[in-house]
Order: C-alpha cells, then sequence, then structure tokens
C-alpha cells in the first residue's frame, strides 16, 4: 500500500486546522482509499482526510528514534507532565501483536491508560487514588 508523506496503516495521527470540522481530533490510519487517507478517529468514526491534513506522531516518534536510539525513555526531569516513570516490561511476542492489532483497530485509545487500569485492578487502588511516596 503506498501511503503517501511517510504514513503507514496503524500510524496515530492528529487532523491539522484545513481539515475543518475535524480539525485538532486525534485517530489512527486504517487505510488509503481512492487516493485519500481512512483515519478512525478516538471516538471511533471514520474520516477520509489528505496526507497533508495530518499530523504523523508515529512517523515524528520512528524519525527521532533513528536520530537518537541510546536516548533514554520518557519526558526530561522536572517537566511537570504528572508523576509517572518509564518502565521496561517483557511480553510474549503473540500476546503483544494481539494487543497492537486491537491498537491498530483503534479497540485500544491509550498504552499506558490500559495498563494503568489493569495494575489498579491487580493492586487494588482506585483511579483518583495517588501515591503518597514523595
Amino acid at each position: 500500500m503506498d501511503l503517501t508523506a511517510g504514513l503507514q496503516v496503524g500510524d496515530k495521527v492528529k487532523l491539522k486546522p484545513s481539515a475543518k470540522h475535524n480539525a485538532g481530533r486525534r485517530g489512527i490510519v486504517l487505510s488509503q482509499n481512492r487516493g485519500s487517507l481512512v483515519v478512525r478517529l478516538e471516538d471511533g468514526e471514520e474520516v477520509r482526510a489528505e496526507s497533508t491534513q495530518l499530523c504523523n506522531y508515529s512517523l515524528a516518534a520512528r524519525k527521532a528514534w533513528l536520530k537518537m536510539p541510546d536516548r533514554k525513555v520518557g519526558r526530561p526531569k522536572g517537566s511537570g507532565v504528572g508523576d509517572r516513570i518509564s518502565v521496561t516490561i517483557r511480553f510474549d511476542r503473540a500476546l503483544w501483536e494481539a494487543f497492537l492489532e486491537k491498537e491498530r483497530n483503534g479497540e485500544v485509545q491509550s498504552r499506558t491508560a490500559v495498563l494503568n487500569q489493569v495494575l489498579r485492578e491487580i493492586v487494588g487502588i482506585d483511579a483518583g487514588e495517588r501515591s503518597r511516596r514523595a
């Protein structure tokens, strides 16, 4: 499939102001159809857009990885984007590939949110409760 501007099926995108009434909405590229791209938005709606109407977050991440593959993961300390840490986990390949398929299909919107929800259920912490450690 010949997706333009470095877009790939499964890429996370945001629609630019040129996309008019869908401007600012986020989604995942599903396919290319008749010269335009089909994007599943976060609410499940599917829309058509030109590649020039999309900000491709996945492409930006791929380029950053090529430029600095040894850079530490996550935001710099003190960025003030919440009290989170980066963790490396190893999954069974088949399980991870099944998860990625659900993400591509729009069934999973945020890896972080899914894993936080599962861990909260296991540990028994309410979503509103914060760690009391400093």
